[in-house]
């Protein structure tokens, strides 16, 4: 006769563990950055290294991403900028062009100004999804009010428009949206320029863009902000459960707002990123925010952390 044993209780599974897969949101091919936008953090208060991306090494990322979530690869943004202007690497096409050819839904925030005549062609060439043309302000004073260049707006214009024929000249497919900041600064030159970018043939949206205050840590972006979002009582923020952003020097960070790696979750070149994604530093952050109390110094002073 059988003996009865008592039932095995299951052990709970653990919630900073999980089993769905990781996006990758952004790549930063390079920090540096020619403009001086009053509302980037990391004109006035980045201080990392800055550098340029391996191409072996940005294989090896998206190369890892298809493989572990080939579906989201092909379908969600996968943004090849971070803090940085993506068109100052020398190899921008190669890395544009490999991912692309590797099915993965390729997009790029870049700034016309930088669109010359070889670097459109190569851009084209290279078969992005979709393109963010981002050009503030109305004339060259206000571009330099918020860009932090002088003369170039008129010249961003023109290298804006003469993209656009080649656009058409490729009967290229790439999304391109035009977008503007929406924020004090910008507010008069979208009322002026909305319906003109938004009825020019080759665009395809016009998008004004909401103004962030990234990590919330950088002063000089914080009281250019306007009505900031109403507080929750609770931790609402889902990035530690959806995406991952690479640096330029492999290095992971949790979030697109963490212009100075306050949390680095690992390093491509010693760690997949599937390891990265339930590492012991992701799983910590995971673990702060299910209780309530974060005080990490990437999260804890976001304005998007209960939002």
């Amino acid at each position: 006769m059988d003996t009865l044993r008592p039932p095995i209780a299951e052990t709970p599974a653990d919630p900073t563990v999980l089993d769905t897969p990781f996006s990758v949101f952004n790549i930063e091919l390079t920090n540096r950055c020619p403009f001086r936008c009053v509302m980037c953090a990391r004109t006035g208060n980045m201080t990392r290294p800055q550098g340029l991306m391996d191409f072996g090494l940005f294989r090896q990322v998206i190369d890892d991403y298809v493989r572990e979530n080939p579906k989201q690869a092909a379908q969600a943004d996968c943004w090849l900028h971070h803090f940085g202007e993506s068109l100052v690497h020398p190899d921008f096409d190669r890395f544009v062009a490999y991912a692309s050819a590797r099915g993965v839904f390729t997009a790029l925030s870049l700034n016309p100004l930088m669109l010359k005549r070889p670097t459109a062609l190569a851009l084209l060439r290279a078969r992005p999804a979709k393109l963010y043309l981002s050009i503030d302000g109305h004339d060259d004073a206000s571009f330099e009010r918020i860009r932090g260049v002088a003369g170039a707006y008129d010249a961003s214009v023109r290298n804006l428009l003469d993209f656009l024929e080649l656009k058409k000249s490729f009967k290229s497919k790439v999304q391109v949206i035009v977008s503007m900041i929406d924020f004090g600064l910008n507010g008069d030159s979208i009322a002026r320029k909305r319906d003109y970018w938004s009825n020019l043939e080759g665009v395809d949206a016009f998008f004004a863009k909401e103004f962030v205050t990234w990590d919330g840590n950088a002063p000089d972006v914080n009281v250019l902000a306007g009505n900031r979002p109403p507080q929750q009582d609770h931790v609402t923020c889902r990035f530690p459960w959806s995406r991952l952003t690479v640096t330029w020097d492999g290095d992971v960070v949790p979030c697109c707002y963490d212009y100075d790696k306050r949390y680095v979750l690992g390093n491509v070149a010693q760690q997949s990123l599937k390891e990265i994604w339930n590492g012991a530093p992701m799983r910590s952050l995971r673990r702060e925010f299910l209780d309530n109390r974060v005080s990490n110094p990437l999260c804890r002073n976001c304005d998007y952390l209960r939002a």
